[in-house]
């Protein structure tokens, strides 16, 4: 089984709005329709996105012009300490990604360690992989955070990193079997 790691694509960031509530900038609609006739896309059989806008916008373009069933599943979401509140100071919110990141701050704003958040998406992963059968490819449309989180599970990454490199959107192949990464983000496109 082969599962595609999307972000979503590009964010219209609102401090007016709950984060999880954020939809895509013209942009981002544009970056999303272009990615639907990437051929990596349309080998997906069917794709899972987490309950936040930007996710299930980013599924929908996708999805639609492919035909591709569409599945939402709330343990995709973001990891829940960057999502709590909007930070609009810069140097604050890259000095709490730092120090999540780094290990000098278990959680954000009562959110969750990185350890609820990867046992959480995990969990999730191994139950729609049951549900779908090994003969499937599967698209997950999730969240930059969280997207690192899981990938420094199989790969040697410097996660501040890989956060900051993961484009919005980007795509990465994962091989559910062998445990690794086929294709990573920034490679595919």
């Amino acid at each position: 089984m082969k599962i595609i790691f999307i972000r979503h694509s590009k964010t219209d960031r609102d401090p007016l709005v709950p984060i999880t509530c954020w939809g895509l900038t013209k942009e981002g609609i544009e970056l999303a329709e272009h990615l639907s006739h990437d051929r990596i896309v349309k080998d997906i059989d069917v794709l899972y996105a987490s309950f936040q806008t930007k996710a299930l916008e980013t599924a929908l373009l996708i999805a639609k012009p492919n035909a591709i069933p569409i599945k939402a599943d709330d343990r995709l979401t973001e990891v829940t300490s960057f999502t709590r509140h909007f930070e609009p100071d810069l140097n604050t919110y890259t000095k709490n990604v730092h120090d999540y990141y780094n290990g000098d701050i278990p959680k954000i704003d009562g959110g969750e360690t990185k350890r609820e958040a990867l046992s959480r998406f995990n969990t999730a992963l191994s139950s729609i992989a049951e549900t779908e059968g090994s003969d499937k490819t599967i698209g997950i449309v999730s969240h930059g955070n969280m997207l690192t989180l899981f990938a420094s599970q199989y790969k040697e990454v410097d996660c501040l990193k890989l956060h900051a490199q993961i484009k919005q959107p980007d795509v990465a192949v994962f091989n559910w079997e062998k445990e690794s990464f086929e294709s990573f983000f920034g490679e595919v496109q």
